[in-house]
């Protein structure tokens, strides 16, 4: 994968992601996970720049794996994405939780359940956005990289179409 295809998928999987993970943990779920984490309380006001930066390195990662994986569907980069969400915070939460009191079980097990759909959302953005093939442009990438510039009867006939556009 091209820096630029990296950094474009890294950029709107974290847009994503963040929305989801706003929705959940501020929206949603605030009142069930403030009780979880006994002895700790949230921010007044969070920062958030390190809440993006975060975000963005989460789906950093996300990108990485699935430039290696080459998905062939958005569903099947949201089940990678949520695999890899789920076992990451999994590990995060149990090692908070046994080291320093951090959670409690259900909570810690909660919220990795959780972290699947920012996860999967952030996956899903960064194929839409990298991976599908024919973009908007009507350049056509394939799955080596290689690039090539359709015109419009290049596309009619790629897609099957015997008519002259």
């Amino acid at each position: 994968m091209d820096a630029k295809r990296l950094l474009v998928g890294t950029l709107n999987g974290t847009v994503g992601a963040l929305v989801t993970a706003f929705l959940i943990w501020e929206v949603l779920l605030t009142d069930y996970f403030s009780g979880q984490m006994p002895g700790i309380e949230a921010l007044d006001s969070p920062d958030m720049v390190l809440q993006v930066l975060a975000a963005a390195v989460h789906v950093l990662l996300i990108t990485i794996l699935l430039g290696w994986k080459q998905p062939t569907s958005g569903s099947e980069a949201m089940k990678a994405g949520a695999l890899v969400g789920g076992l990451l915070w999994a590990g995060v939460n149990l090692w908070n939780t046994g080291a320093y009191g951090m959670w409690t079980l259900q909570g810690a097990l909660v919220d990795a359940l959780m972290s699947t759909l920012p996860f999967a959302v952030a996956a899903f953005a960064v194929y839409w956005t990298t991976m599908r093939g024919e973009l908007q442009s009507g350049r056509l990438i394939t799955a080596d990289g290689a690039r090539e510039h359709l015109g419009d009867s290049a596309i009619s006939e790629a897609e099957g179409n015997t008519y002259d556009a």
